[in-house]
């Protein structure tokens, strides 16, 4: 299931990469949105490359490789901070007015970093031969914590993410830019998707440190299923979004 779910998420991701990284390219003299094409083009390219560390075979691959273990899962969790970290810039640099701009930029960027400064060292002081950072190792409680400070960010930036497509594509609706309201309404039910693969993943491991989970191997089958769907309907929607704008800009 996970190689087929994150091989087609890569898939996603290069060509949604390739795109947005043309269009930054394309428009790198223009100072309005420059922070969100940067920053779009970033997203796509860290999600990607946390995706393919989540094939199996990669993860096994860069684990040989560099003899750390569970070094695909630490790279493809700090891919999963980044790229909503970016998306988070990019949207507020959309939808913010110069004045509160820097400010919230920075925050946001705090938020990330304060994220990552609490799960490298509870990866570093749990991580050993024989233990993975998965669900199946949730009775140990370094593996518990690490994956809820990392699933609580996911929540709470892709909830955030939703709320602020949500707006722009009613806005966008109302001015008559189809193109970018369907794109940023299919981007704002992917983060919601996220936010049902931080609750799926998250309440199992709350439900096991209460003694009552649910049976393991459905857990294994919803969570990457709904982190999939997520990247790939947030991918074409905010692909969907840059067209949009072309367009209207190009019709203008």
């Amino acid at each position: 299931m996970d190689s087929i779910v994150f091989g087609l998420c890569a898939l996603f991701g290069i060509a949604g990469t390739a795109l947005s990284a043309r269009e930054a390219w394309r428009h790198r003299d223009q100072v309005e949105y420059r922070i969100a094409r940067f920053t779009r083009a970033t997203a796509f390219g860290v999600c990607t490359v946390g995706v393919i560390l989540a094939v199996p075979p990669v993860e096994d691959l860069v684990e040989s490789v560099t003899g750390m273990n569970n070094a695909a899962k630490i790279g493809a969790h700090i891919c999963a901070v980044l790229w909503c970290g970016s998306l988070q810039l990019m949207l507020v640099d959309w939808s913010y007015n110069q004045e509160v701009l820097k400010a919230s930029l920075y925050a946001r960027i705090a938020f990330a970093v304060c994220v990552l400064a609490a799960m490298l060292p509870l990866f570093a002081y749990t991580t050993e031969e024989g233990i993975e950072f998965t669900t199946e190792y949730a009775s140990i409680p370094g593996v518990t914590v690490y994956l809820l400070v990392y699933l609580g960010y996911v929540a709470i930036t892709c909830g955030e993410i939703a709320f602020l497509c949500s707006g722009m594509a009613l806005v966008a609706r109302r001015g008559g830019h189809s193109w970018s309201a369907r794109g940023l309404g299919l981007s704002t039910v992917s983060a919601l998707l996220g936010v049902g693969y931080a609750a799926s993943k998250g309440s199992y491991l709350v439900a096991n440190y209460l003694g009552h989970p649910w049976a393991l191997e459905t857990e294994e089958v919803i969570s990457p299923l709904l982190a999939g769907l997520a990247v790939i309907t947030l991918i074409t929607g905010l692909t969907m979004a840059m067209i949009g704008r072309r367009l209207a800009a190009r019709i203008v």
